[in-house]
């Protein structure tokens, strides 16, 4: 068992699922538990009931032959990374064979069919703007605000607080139906027993109005190129 493929997938994973958005209501817990290093029990099986998460990971483990809980293949959802230069646009369609696995609406996959992306780039931000963040499950409305709060962020801390943290974010504006990056900053909260030692400076991801984990220099670099990769592929 991967232990750090788990904690990444909890660390993500944790915000949406505390909001009521996807997962069980048992997993919080459970995740905080694998974050802190105390136990991962039980973890796999919770990630397995999300309807959106565990496709992706399915489609990454059987296109790279590496296990769903490699950190590789976690890493290459949420922050991208060089794993993902070896799946092929036709692709795709094992993405949506395991949506229907998932139980996806039949519905929404035959509209995802007749949807063919023009790059196949299996990341947490495709699921945003490609798939549409809450149309698979119906949790959120599909438009910027719902975007930018589910969407990967990342940015320099500006100000540290009791609970907060100030951050000069990465995000997503729409100019003539085009995606582009642009800076937003904004408070956010954060849990100091999840990010020991964190500092003015420090570069941060976001998720969901949540602080998720701190950045090194090389995560940067991955979450910076794939998500310009994304976006360019859009259009």
């Amino acid at each position: 068992m991967d232990t750090k493929a788990l904690q990444l997938n909890c660390r993500f994973a944790l915000p949406p699922n505390s909001l009521g958005y996807c997962g069980k209501g048992s997993a919080p817990e459970r995740f905080k538990k694998c974050i802190l290093g105390k136990s991962c029990r039980g973890v796999r099986s919770e990630i397995e009931k999300f309807i959106v998460l565990n496709p992706y990971l399915e489609t990454i483990s059987e296109l790279i032959g590496k296990d769903k809980y490699d950190y590789q293949v976690a890493e290459a959802y949420w922050l991208g990374n060089k794993l993902l230069k070896r799946i092929k646009d036709k692709d795709y369609n094992t993405l949506l064979k395991h949506f229907e696995k998932q139980g996806v609406p039949p519905w929404f996959v035959d509209e995802l069919r007749s949807k063919k992306p023009k790059k196949f780039i299996p990341t947490h931000l495709f699921q945003v703007l490609h798939v549409g963040v809450g149309k698979a499950s119906g949790a959120v409305p599909y438009n910027m605000h719902s975007i930018n709060n589910c969407m990967i962020r990342w940015g320099r801390v500006e100000v540290i607080g009791k609970d907060k943290l100030k951050v000069d974010l990465n995000s997503l504006k729409k100019n003539k139906n085009k995606f582009k990056l642009t800076k937003h900053e904004g408070n956010y909260v954060y849990r100091k027993e999840f990010i020991p030692g964190l500092k003015k400076g420090d570069y941060v991801v976001v998720h969901w109005k949540q602080v998720v984990k701190k950045l090194d220099n090389k995560e940067i670099e991955k979450l910076n190129l794939w998500t310009n990769e994304v976006l360019s592929s859009l259009y």
